[in-house]
């Protein structure tokens, strides 16, 4: 019996195995006997920390429904929708609960509706870039009146070179009937251009920054981090993948740099970030959370008091087979110097988990909360190489 619900997809089943075909339709529904283990990390042993598994295995895929990234040509198709790795979900007018997924390939956002125990792709995404960029998104959030999407902001892995179009922070107003984009018209006060960026996307108004770039330059504790050349890893180039926003200020949460066991937070004004003269203070706050050796910051989500944070692997090829995935609270309080106020919640334990035909590996990037109660937060989880995120849901304690 099922306590909390739980997520599936609905969509067209997709084999990797057969990535030769030309784009599937009308295929059966998986059989679940057919899903593969998921390979797992060496998982923690203390006694003090609560592992908790999903309420139920990964949803099987089914025909013949809309997906994420239906435009695109096959091949391409699948490689989008192995990369989910943010999402923000918020109430409609009518109480439905419409979510935006970032995607760190292409240049779109996502929609969805999140209903029961479905989490269905909707229609028209919202392009976050233009012409042929890519933002490399890692985050999503909302604050009911936006929604923002931030790049990684991250060189290169091959070769430690610069990806401009990953150092944006991309900002849409959000239509609280529809839960989705606001049309022009619609909007009292047009999303100003930012830094000469600004443009019609998606038909709608969309504003984008590169402030945030300049303005961990010029920070102390980030400027080495975000120095040109910089290569990731521990201590090494920034890589943003967590945001949160709270009382107008953007809170960034990083799985790089990790130094000493402590992983770096960075906060600014959002308002002063989208500003089209760049020179309103964006009041900058670094802080940092000690979660453990080699453990970065995988995606940030405000909840009564304060936050949770989704933490991981940072970006050392060592700790990716040797940090667990966890979650934490923080209170949000941030004082420079200082670490952080967390505790860790619960361990993510998803060894149970089987692959599905279309999906890659499992690795936790975006958490949404469901509930929160006196006893706990119901959150949904969704992972980078599982088709769609892979959603799974987790009821974790207080």
């Amino acid at each position: 019996h099922l306590t909390a619900p739980y997520c599936m997809i609905s969509f067209q089943n997709i084999s990797l195995a057969a990535a030769h075909w030309p784009r599937l339709a009308g295929t059966a529904l998986l059989s679940l006997a057919s899903w593969l283990p998921v390979a797992s990390p060496v998982w923690a042993q203390d006694p003090a920390v609560p592992r908790v598994k999903p309420h139920a295995a990964l949803a099987s895929l089914q025909a013949g429904q809309a997906v994420f990234a239906a435009e695109l040509e096959f091949k391409k198709q699948l490689q989008v929708r192995q990369s989910v790795s943010g999402i923000a979900c918020a109430l409609t007018t009518r109480q439905q609960r419409i979510c935006l997924l970032a995607f760190d390939e292409g240049a779109n956002g996502y929609f969805a509706r999140l209903e029961g125990n479905t989490l269905a792709a909707l229609k028209k995404p919202v392009m976050l870039v233009p012409g042929d960029g890519e933002l490399d998104a890692e985050a999503a959030a909302t604050d009911g009146r936006y929604f923002y999407v931030a790049g990684s902001h991250s060189p290169r892995r091959s070769d430690c070179s610069a990806r401009p179009d990953s150092r944006h922070i991309v900002r849409f107003a959000r239509d609280p009937d529809t839960g989705r984009v606001l049309k022009p018209g619609a909007v009292k006060a047009t999303l100003g251009s930012v830094m000469g960026q600004s443009g019609p996307a998606g038909h709608t108004d969309i504003s984008r920054s590169t402030r945030l770039w300049a303005i961990m330059q010029a920070l102390p504790a980030l400027a080495g981090h975000a120095a040109e050349g910089q290569c990731m890893g521990d201590n090494g180039a920034v890589n943003i993948e967590a945001m949160a926003v709270r009382d107008g200020r953007l809170v960034f949460g990083f799985r790089g740099p990790v130094a000493n066991g402590a992983a770096t937070l960075l906060s600014v004004d959002a308002d002063a970030l989208f500003d089209a003269s760049g020179r309103a203070d964006p009041k900058a706050v670094v802080s940092t959370v000690a979660l453990g050796a080699h453990t970065g910051i995988r995606d940030l989500v405000a909840v009564t008091g304060g936050f949770l944070l989704l933490a991981g692997p940072d970006d050392e090829r060592a700790s990716q087979k040797t940090v667990d995935f966890s979650v934490w609270f923080w209170d949000g309080r941030q004082t420079p110097g200082e670490p952080g106020a967390v505790r860790v919640l619960a361990t993510l334990d998803t060894r149970e988990a089987r692959l599905r035909s279309c999906d890659k590996e499992l690795k936790p990037e975006a958490l949404s909360v469901l509930r929160e109660t006196a006893s706990g937060y119901e959150v949904l989880v969704l992972s980078d190489g599982l088709c769609d995120g892979g959603p799974l849901t987790f009821t974790l304690p207080r």
